[in-house]
C-alpha cells in the first residue's frame, strides 16, 4: 500500500524518480509561487516588536462604539462625565470654555505623541512623520504674521519637533533651518505669491515631505497613506477651485505630485462639466466614497463633508492593518486612531457648547478604528 501511494517526484531533489521520467513538473502552480521580494526579513519586522507590544495593551482603552453613542445624546456635562471612562478623560476634567477643550486635548495628543517617542526603535522615522506637520504648520503661522501682521494665536508650541523661537528665526534666516523647511521659507521668499497659494506651497512641501519619509522608512503601508492623503489634497483643492471660479493657472499652482492621480488628469477635467467631471472620476480609486458625496448635492457637498468621507476612507485602510501583527503597521494605525479620537471628541464637545441636536452631531463624527 506504501510502495502504490508513495510520492513518486521527490520534492527536495533536483532529479525525478525513475518512475517519472517524462512526468517532472516544469514549473510551479501560480498558488505555490511566493514573491519573495514581498517577504522582509525577519530582523525587520521585529524592529517594532516593543511598540506592538505596548499599542496590543493599550487597544481596548480606545474610544468605542458604546461610548460614542452615549456622548452623541448626552449634554455637555455628562459627555464629560463619559471621557472619564477612557485615557482622554483626565485631560478635560472641569473644561469649561472651547479653549479649554482644545487646551485638553492637546496635551492629551502631545502625550499620545510622547508614549510614541518611547515606544519607538531609535531608527524608526514614524515620531518625525507624525509631529512634521506640527512643525509646517507653525511655520505657516509665523510667515503669516510676518507677511500679513496677523496674531500668532494659532501656534502650537507644545506640539512638533522644532523649537517655535528657532523656526521664527529660520522665518528670517532660512540658512538656519534643516531641510524641507529651508526650502519652503525659501521658495516662498524668491516669489510674491498671494496667501492663499502661500499656503499651498508649505502644505505642499509638507505632503511630498510625509511622502519621502514614508519610502525612507520602507513601508508599503506608509506610501499608500501619503499617497492617498496627497490625492485627497488635490481633490479638494479641485472642488474648492471650481466652486470659487479661481483660474486653472492657479489651480495648477495647488496641485501636489505624488499621488495615484496624476496633476495632469485633475488638470483636464477642471474646466469639465460637472456631469462630465464626475465620470471621469469614476476611474479613480475614489470614485465609490467622491461619487456618493457629489451625487448628494451641493448642499451636502461642502469642503467639511469631503474632509468626512476622506478620513473615513483613511480609517478603512487602517482597521485593514488590524490583521497584521507585527511591524510598523499596526503602531502607525493606532496612533493615527488616537488622532481620530482627539477629531471626534472635539467635534462633539463643541458642538454640545453650541447647542447642536444629536442628529445634527451625529453626521459630523468619523468612523473608529475598532466598530
Amino acid at each position: 500500500m506504501y510502495r502504490k501511494h508513495r510520492l513518486e517526484v521527490d520534492p527536495l531533489s533536483e532529479q525525478p524518480s525513475p518512475s517519472a521520467e517524462g512526468r517532472r513538473l516544469k514549473k510551479l502552480p501560480d498558488y505555490l509561487r511566493i514573491d519573495l521580494g514581498s517577504i522582509k526579513p525577519f530582523h525587520e519586522t521585529l524592529r517594532y516588536g516593543h511598540a506592538v507590544g505596548r499599542i496590543r495593551a493599550q487597544e481596548m482603552r480606545l474610544l468605542m462604539p458604546h461610548h460614542l453613542g452615549r456622548l452623541i445624546e448626552a449634554g455637555y456635562e455628562e459627555a464629560l462625565h463619559i471621557l472619564g471612562e477612557v485615557e482622554m478623560g483626565d485631560y478635560l476634567a472641569g473644561a469649561a470654555t472651547a479653549r479649554e477643550v482644545d487646551d485638553g486635548l492637546t496635551a492629551y495628543l502631545h502625550d499620545v505623541y510622547e508614549f510614541l517617542r518611547e515606544a519607538l526603535p531609535k531608527d524608526s522615522v514614524l515620531y518625525e512623520f507624525f509631529l512634521c506637520r506640527y512643525d509646517f504648520h507653525n511655520l505657516k503661522v509665523l510667515l503669516k504674521a510676518r507677511r500679513e501682521g496677523t496674531p500668532e494665536d494659532a501656534l502650537l508650541p507644545r506640539m512638533g519637533r522644532m523649537d517655535v523661537e528657532a523656526l521664527r528665526r529660520g522665518a528670517e534666516n532660512p540658512v538656519e533651518l534643516p531641510s524641507p523647511y529651508k526650502e519652503v521659507v525659501t521658495e516662498l521668499a524668491e516669489s510674491e505669491l498671494p496667501p492663499r497659494l502661500m499656503e499651498s506651497v508649505i502644505d505642499r512641501h509638507f505632503l511630498r515631505y510625509r511622502l519621502f519619509l514614508a519610502r525612507w522608512e520602507g513601508s508599503d503601508f506608509m506610501v499608500e497613506f501619503a499617497r492617498t492623503c496627497i490625492d485627497f489634497a488635490n481633490l479638494k483643492n479641485l472642488l474648492r477651485s471650481r466652486r470659487l471660479g479661481r483660474e486653472r493657472e492657479e489651480f495648477q499652482k495647488t496641485l501636489v505630485e505624488g499621488g495615484y492621480i496624476q496633476p495632469g488628469y485633475l488638470l483636464e477635467l477642471y474646466g469639465d462639466p460637472e456631469e462630465l467631471m464626475l465620470r471621469k472620476l469614476e476611474r479613480t480609486r475614489y470614485s465609490y466614497r467622491l461619487l456618493e458625496m457629489l451625487e448628494e448635492g451641493e448642499e451636502r457637498a461642502g469642503l467639511s463633508e469631503f474632509d468626512r468621507r476622506s478620513d473615513d476612507y483613511i480609517m478603512d485602510m487602517l482597521r485593514a492593518s488590524r490583521r497584521i501583527s507585527v511591524g510598523v503597521e499596526p503602531v502607525f494605525s493606532f496612533i493615527r486612531a488616537r488622532e481620530n479620537e482627539v477629531t471626534m471628541v472635539r467635534v462633539i464637545l463643541m458642538a454640545k457648547l453650541h447647542n447642536l441636536a444629536p442628529a445634527a452631531i451625529e453626521r459630523m463624527l468619523r468612523k473608529l478604528y475598532i466598530e
